[in-house]
């Protein structure tokens, strides 16, 4: 009975050819197997990807005072570990919003930097709002929601408050126009703590009529 053919002569056959292909197949075979396991032993070291959350951040420089639109803001996927404290996550948080800082492109927009909607608009707890004439109303016009400032008596003096947080200004009054020449008065409205609030109420040097103090905005 004739033998049946090899299967895949070229490498099964009997000859110095034969055997040299196997030896090289057994290789590559062996370097294939061996970068298989490399592979393998990457993927499984190779920590799984961090989770990202979406936070609101500017498309533009925004100077301080702009209100927002939908056109000033995008989102961009943030590490959870790299997102800010008071990161916005929809951007419809923040539309028709003022910001009291300036924000540069790429920014992130945290709720700390959009100006209150009104005077009690995110006050701490512990903190109260006190409204206060100011001496200087030309003065005024330097302060804006969000500023830090400090409040003096008028008769000069240790400060009264040196922590407090500009919640709300008043409008120039209708009979002038605020300035030094025509000094409509104005006021100022504060988040202090309570000890500040009765150090205010106590030293601004009247018994009767509006709490007339000096604001002065100040670093923080």
């Amino acid at each position: 009975m004739p033998r049946p053919p090899r299967p895949l002569p070229g490498l099964t056959g009997p000859g110095r050819r034969a055997r040299w292909r196997r030896v090289v197949l057994r290789r590559v075979l062996s370097a294939v197997l061996a970068a298989t396991s490399v592979v393998l032993v990457i993927l499984q070291l190779r920590p799984p990807p961090e989770p990202v959350t979406p936070v609101v951040v500017a498309v533009r420089d925004l100077p301080a005072g702009s209100v927002l639109t939908e056109a000033d803001l995008g989102l961009e996927g943030v590490p959870e570990r790299s997102v800010q404290p008071g990161a916005l996550a929809a951007a419809t948080d923040a539309v028709g919003r003022r910001v009291a800082a300036g924000l540069a492109r790429g920014e992130t927009l945290t709720a700390s930097r959009l100006a209150p909607r009104g005077p009690l608009d995110g006050l701490p707890t512990g903190r109260v709002a006190l409204h206060v004439v100011s001496a200087d109303p030309a003065g005024v016009d330097l302060l804006a929601p969000g500023l830090s400032a400090r409040v003096y008596p008028v008769a000069g003096g240790p400060a009264l408050a040196v922590a407090a947080t500009v919640l709300a200004t008043d409008p120039p009054g209708r009979g002038g126009t605020g300035s030094l020449s025509d000094p409509s008065p104005r006021g100022v409205v504060l988040s202090l703590s309570a000890t500040e609030a009765d150090a205010v109420l106590a030293g601004h040097g009247s018994l009767e009529g509006p709490v007339t103090v000096t604001v002065v905005a100040s670093a923080g």
